[in-house]
């Protein structure tokens, strides 16, 4: 006779714990396997075998590749599972800050750290949405949530000063000078620091949004 499985204990808070670990380690995994393979050279089973896990694990958990790699790019841009950019706490510390000039700071700050975690990987997302349909909609969707949170930011910036555009014109900028090709630019390819492109990335905003 097979013993019956009660549902609290199915769903006890250490198999909860449990089963976000493994889906850390391997989303964590995934994204060291995307990196240093690139998306088409990626397999689940290299995935499976980084992260200590067996292959149905991974598919059960995420089903397909792309689903992996969308995850692995949120738990990169957010540091963890704890929802989307625009839920974070450094996101709502610089809409929050108390001029407009530290809010431009900070952004440039957590663009910076955004972009430590997550601009190889954005970078991988960009080269292959140009010939695959199902990552060029994730690259849309990505896209998208950077234009609204530009927005977003764009508008608390407003109400805290005069700015040399309008809104959108505001908008846009902080859209395209945030975006992970500049920083790749800066670090990976011209060689300067982290912290060197955050200055200047701070300085030129500043320079450019907020009329003196």
């Amino acid at each position: 006779m097979t013993a019956e499985v009660s549902p609290r204990r199915q769903h006890s808070p250490l198999r909860q714990a449990q089963a976000a670990a493994t889906r850390l380690r391997i989303i964590q995994a995934a994204h060291a396997e995307f990196e240093a393979r690139g998306y088409e050279g990626t397999r689940i089973e290299d995935v499976a075998a980084r992260a200590g896990v067996a292959v149905p694990t991974v598919y059960k958990a995420f089903n397909n590749k792309r689903n992996l790699l969308t995850a692995a790019v949120a738990t990169a841009m957010t540091r963890g599972p704890d929802g989307p950019v625009d839920w974070q706490a450094w996101f709502h510390e610089q809409l929050d800050a108390p001029t407009a000039e530290q809010q431009l700071q900070l952004i440039a700050r957590n663009a910076r750290r955004l972009n430590d975690r997550a601009a190889p990987l954005l970078e991988l997302v960009r080269a292959t949405a140009a010939r695959d349909r199902e990552i060029a909609t994730l690259w849309h969707d990505i896209n998208n949530e950077r234009v609204a949170r530009a927005r977003t930011s764009a508008r608390r910036l407003a109400a805290k000063t005069t700015l040399r555009t309008s809104v959108p014109g505001a908008a846009h900028t902080l859209w395209a000078l945030t975006v992970p090709e500049l920083y790749v630019l800066h670090v990976k390819e011209a060689g300067r620091s982290p912290e060197a492109y955050q200055n200047w990335l701070a300085d030129v905003l500043i320079a450019v949004l907020l009329a003196h």
